[in-house]
């Protein structure tokens, strides 16, 4: 759970070059990962396919737990039963000193892509290889509301969300897509 720096696993590879493939065709100006191993693993083969070296951006890290830090679900719940509650059914009013809270976490999310959609050098597409609670807070700023929704979001590993920007508006394109997976697992 949180910043652990772990990488993917050998069995995800199949999925991470699906993601490639699926975004392969966009005019991409830009690749952004998040900092930790397993971010910058799933944004490599698209990297490497558009011959773009990704820029890293701690805004676009995981979420930041705290007393949570490498704990499992589990042992999260036995020894911050009440905390576990909230997080679960209301967790933007979760408030648990040094965890970032979901309105923290979306306003970071939201500065990153403000100035992503300020930039006038990208192209036609920049793509961000993050984590769920990001594309969350993503979502939430595309949809201009806030953390409230945070459990209304489905986010698989290696879907795709796509957020557009028009005349300055964002918009939500495309949620949590996992059709080029599917593909990639019928044919093993």
């Amino acid at each position: 759970m949180g910043w652990i720096d772990e990488t993917i696993e050998t069995t995800s590879q199949p999925d991470t070059e699906a993601v490639a493939q699926a975004l392969a065709c966009e005019d991409i100006g830009l690749i952004v990962s998040s900092p930790l191993r397993r971010a910058v693993a799933t944004a490599a083969p698209l990297a490497a396919l558009v011959g773009l070296e990704p820029r890293i951006d701690d805004r676009f890290g995981e979420m930041h737990v705290g007393p949570w830090e490498g704990s499992s679900e589990d042992e999260v719940a036995a020894q911050w039963p009440a905390e576990w509650l909230c997080w679960r059914t209301e967790p933007h009013r979760l408030d648990l000193h040094g965890r970032e809270t979901l309105a923290e976490l979306n306003a970071r999310v939201a500065e990153a892509l403000d100035e992503l959609a300020s930039e006038s050098v990208l192209g036609d597409t920049a793509v961000v290889f993050t984590h769920d609670a990001v594309v969350r807070a993503a979502v939430a700023w595309a949809l201009g509301t806030g953390p409230e929704i945070y459990r209304h979001v489905d986010i698989a590993n290696c879907s795709i969300t796509t957020v557009r920007v028009d005349n300055g508006l964002p918009h939500l394109s495309r949620m949590n897509d996992i059709g080029h997976l599917v593909r990639t697992r019928g044919q093993e």
